[in-house]
């Protein structure tokens, strides 16, 4: 059977008497402390502290010792936190002075405090069994009489001081330490309820303010939505009507705007009607050079009135035509040779070309899926709201929507192709 060894005694300086740090080793063999040993040869000849032999080299850290040291503090103290090295930790008064473990209670009887080793015999011992233990507490000589060394568990009025048992006198004003206790834990209860008051009447009168302009919110939305059913009742009403141009008008909350065609803008070879309701194509030649307002290598034309703030609104019959695209134009956008329809150029269009393709001219392209051919479109800009929408009036249908648009500034209708009528 192997008997174990304590190597903790060869682990030990033989200066400071405590485990080995930083180890280093002499040419006579000895190993101690590198602080230990380079304060001993600066105060005296370099001499080993113990056979005297001279020091002629510098010792060096001997790793051997130094790994052996490591695995003994693993193996013989794997919870290094039960020993007592951290600020505020109360020592055990029995351990070893060099390895001393933390405190886990203290006895007031015997004014001493206990690791978890040195506590069992209080644990299992019958002379120990009436000790007062409690929590370990830090200057243990405070809480025990002075006179006849037992706890401090009365208080006297009359001396203003906390005795024990022993010290009472007869007719002397004495309450128990515990009493005492709990007298001014309820005063200093009552304390915190009067500050709580104190401090919870504001948040008391906020509450109320925030009930009370609730109250008036949740009247002002019933009130809303009595007024938007009352919308409702009155657009399904509007719907039902033969006037469809009258339903998107309720519906946008305004009157149709008069658009008409600005032949300034128009490209050369186009001819915009003199009540501007109509352009076609005069087939002219192509080279024909524009002015710095007209576009210059697509059909295109503007309209009118330039679109700065609330909502417009208008229809534009595209017929049986084989192309158009129609929308609105950021003013200022280029208008110049190649043109990109795309919101991040300032167009906000739908566009149908030949083989019933439809298109919302998004970044990339959304294809639209109508059920019937479209031939009479509404247009409708709400610039608060950062919209365009189309409609397909005939068939009272939503065809598509721009949001979030970036107009900054004013937007004008936008036609592309020819040939197209327009009425409002």
């Amino acid at each position: 059977m192997i008997t174990p060894v304590d190597i903790s005694r060869h682990l030990q300086c033989p200066i400071c008497k405590n485990l080995l740090t930083d180890p280093v080793s002499t040419t006579c063999g000895h190993t101690f402390c590198k602080g230990c040993l380079d304060k001993h040869i600066s105060r005296s000849d370099s001499q080993c502290p113990l056979c005297q032999e001279p020091v002629t080299t510098k010792p060096s850290v001997n790793k051997a010792i130094e790994a052996l040291l490591q695995e003994f503090l693993q193996t013989q103290l794997p919870n290094l936190d039960l020993f007592c090295g951290e600020r505020d930790a109360i020592p055990c008064d029995v351990c070893d002075e060099h390895l001393t473990f933390k405190a886990v209670k203290s006895c007031l009887i015997c004014s001493l405090s206990f690791c978890d080793e040195h506590l069992k015999p209080h644990q299992s011992m019958a002379r120990f069994r009436g000790h007062k233990l409690v929590s370990p507490v830090e200057k243990l000589d405070q809480r025990a009489c002075n006179t006849h060394g037992r706890p401090l568990e009365l208080y006297c009025r009359r001396d203003e001081r906390c005795i024990c048992t022993l010290c009472v006198k007869t007719g002397g004003d004495v309450i128990p330490e515990q009493q005492e206790i709990q007298e001014v834990f309820a005063a200093l209860m009552e304390a915190l309820r009067k500050t709580g008051q104190v401090l919870l009447a504001p948040l008391e009168d906020g509450r109320r303010c925030l009930e009370k302009e609730m109250d008036e919110k949740t009247q002002q939305i019933q009130k809303d939505i009595l007024k938007y059913k009352e919308a409702i009742e009155s657009l399904n009403r509007t719907k039902n009507e033969e006037d469809d141009i009258l339903f998107i008008q309720v519906k946008s909350g305004l009157c149709a705007v008069n658009v008409t065609l600005d032949a300034v803008t128009a490209r050369p070879h186009l001819e915009v009607s003199e009540d501007g309701k109509e352009v076609r194509d005069t087939r002219a030649s192509h080279d024909i050079p524009g002015g710095p307002q007209q576009f210059d290598l697509v059909g295109g034309v503007l309209g009118k009135p330039h679109i700065t703030s609330g909502r417009a609104f208008w229809v534009v019959e595209v017929g049986n035509k084989v192309g158009w695209e129609l929308g609105v134009m950021r003013d200022g956008a280029k208008r110049k040779g190649k043109v990109s329809y795309k919101p991040s150029k300032g167009y906000w269009a739908i566009v149908f070309c030949a083989q019933n393709m439809y298109r919302a001219l998004e970044d990339p392209p959304v294809q639209l899926h109508l059920e019937t051919r479209p031939q009479k479109l509404g247009v409708f800009v709400d610039c608060e709201e950062a919209l365009v929408s189309f409609y397909d009036m005939e068939a009272l249908s939503h065809i598509y929507s721009f949001t979030r648009c970036s107009f900054n500034g004013s937007i004008r209708p936008h036609f592309l192709k020819c040939g197209l009528e327009f009425n409002v």
